[in-house]
């Protein structure tokens, strides 16, 4: 999607523009990473039929870091005189490990990339020098001749509404859509729908500021409806997912948007699969979802252990809210995926079991449990490398994945212990709620799949309760 963002951002400025997402491929294990996505051969055979100015790469996450480099090799041997652009979260906050660790890439955008990228590529049509073009750009690292530069990243977009819609009609949706998996209960084809941009909130284990700052910033409700009465009408699609990562912190403008779907008759179905926070909910949205088309939620619980969602965590968020939240959505029929994490600093057995109790308790349709991951730039990755708790932290180790990895050893557990405590999470939602389960994967659209359950076999070593 942030790629789509880019290209609409750019054609409004008068740029042409053309989007190739190498990620539209095969999943395949090769040793012990996981590639998805064309090959490097597919890649080359694509880039030698075009021409181009200026080049952008995404790069999310830090697994996927050896990959976009191996790109911008490629990019660089076929195109020398080409400009190399990466942007991304990783690339943001290791910019300058980035830079260091290959000369194929030239700059790297820092944070939300729309007006910094085409302002960047406006320098280029004007006939600056590369330098001279960086020099102006409000959040880019960039290489010179004797050593890096850096424009801090100062700048975010306030006015949402300001952006064109993302640029889907460069997008080859039909493979897209014949690839596509669901996403929980909604099935192909399916869009994404950014709302809203950042959190206000200080969790310790999150770095999503990074990239977008620490102000929560939102479209209207107005602008929302238009771009989905759009993608409806231009593309025929009536599924979607809200990918923000706090789309209720205004309740205000969260049950317009409702409210909006419900009036204009857009009947689609829609889901929150990136997560609610527990806190900004009431029992009117609640309803106003069920009513406007919301198929699931999922939301974040983290921790049934006040200490470690509270203290460690620093989520504001009570036990007695999460009940009733919960008990709100199952009361409206809306399957309900619970959030949790397994592996914090100073988390103890007594702490699982103490989110096994709430699992077992809790109406929730399906549960996911991930591994906590020390994120650079957060309060708690500091404090994980004083103590010297972090393991497997090398960037270019593509076996890493965040979530999934553990990679903290301490006084209190060692890497394995966490691995256990995540699979008796799911065990014990098993355990109670097996019943639930079973009705949901017969269930026409229900949130559980054969690709989910694949994945639950895959993480789960069976052992006796």
């Amino acid at each position: 999607m942030a790629l789509y963002y880019l290209a609409s951002y750019l054609e409004s400025r008068g740029h042409d523009v053309q989007v190739f997402d190498a990620s539209l491929g095969p999943i395949l294990k090769i040793g012990n990473v996981y590639r998805y996505g064309l090959s490097s051969e597919e890649v080359d055979i694509f880039l030698k039929g075009q021409s181009f100015d200026l080049a952008g790469i995404s790069c999310s996450f830090t697994a996927r870091w050896p990959f976009v480099k191996k790109m911008a090799i490629q990019l660089k041997e076929l195109f020398p005189k080409v400009p190399v652009i990466v942007g991304g979260l990783f690339p943001t906050y290791a910019w300058e490990e980035c830079l260091q660790t290959t000369s194929a890439v030239d700059a790297i955008i820092l944070g939300e990339g729309e007006k910094s990228f085409a302002l960047l590529a406006d320098g280029l049509q004007h006939g600056k020098s590369f330098n001279d073009a960086c020099r102006e750009v409000d959040g880019i690292s960039w290489r010179e001749s004797d050593g890096f530069r850096t424009n801090s990243k100062n700048l975010y977009i306030d006015n949402l509404d300001s952006l064109p819609f993302p640029a889907w009609h460069l997008a080859d949706l039909s493979r897209y859509f014949r690839l596509q998996k669901n996403i929980f209960e909604l099935s192909s084809p399916c869009l994404p729908i950014l709302s809203s941009r950042s959190c206000p909130f200080s969790c310790t284990f999150c770095n999503m500021y990074i990239t977008h700052g620490k102000r929560w910033r939102a479209r209207s409700a107005e602008n929302v409806l238009e771009e989905i009465q759009y993608l409806v009408t231009k593309f025929n699609v009536r599924r979607f997912y809200f990918v923000d990562d706090n789309f209720s912190i205004d309740l205000k403008r969260a049950k317009a948007i409702c409210q909006g779907i419900i009036d204009r008759k857009l009947e689609i179905k829609y889901n929150f699969h990136n997560g609610l926070s527990i806190k900004t909910i009431d029992r009117d949205l609640v309803a106003l979802l069920k009513k406007s088309g919301c198929t699931s939620v999922c939301l974040a619980i983290e921790s049934g252990s006040d200490r470690v969602r509270n203290t460690i965590y620093r989520k504001g968020l009570s036990l007695k809210k999460i009940i009733d939240v919960v008990d709100w959505f199952y009361r409206e029929g809306i399957p309900t995926i619970g959030y949790f994490m397994v592996g914090a600093p100073g988390e103890t057995k007594e702490d699982i079991n103490m989110s096994r109790d709430l699992i077992s308790k809790l109406p929730l349709t399906l549960i996911t449990v991930g591994i906590y991951t020390p994120y650079p730039q957060t309060e708690l990755y500091d404090e994980c490398k004083k103590q010297g708790w972090i393991v497997n932290t090398d960037s270019e180790n593509a076996c890493r994945v965040e979530m999934f990895s553990p990679m903290l050893h301490t006084s209190d557990f060692k890497p394995s212990d966490v691995s256990l405590w995540q699979k008796d999470l799911y065990l014990t939602f098993i355990k109670y709620h097996w019943r639930q389960l079973f009705r949901e994967f017969f269930r026409s659209s229900g949130v559980v799949n054969v690709d989910m359950i694949c994945k639950f076999l895959g993480m789960i070593r069976f052992r006796a309760f």
